[in-house]
């Protein structure tokens, strides 16, 4: 038994998450079942979500209270 649920909040996608992992031990309990199967929603075949993303360079530093860099990346 699997359900395909498109969901817009974070509570329906709770329901789907928990929708999802019933229906996996369902399936993997008696050893028959194909497997968790999802749909692609936030992703397209063949890209690599990684190169959908406008990056940019930024520097990381933590200083102390004296104004001391502690670590800079």
């Amino acid at each position: 038994m699997t359900e395909t649920i498109k969901t817009q909040t974070s509570a329906a996608a709770a329901k789907t998450v928990e929708t999802a992992a019933v229906s996996r031990s369902a399936s993997s309990s008696s050893g028959t079942g194909a497997g968790l199967q999802c749909q692609r929603f936030f992703s397209r075949p063949g890209v690599s979500p990684y190169d959908e993303i406008q990056w940019e360079r930024r520097t990381a530093s933590i200083v102390d209270s004296k104004g001391n860099s502690i670590f800079e990346q």
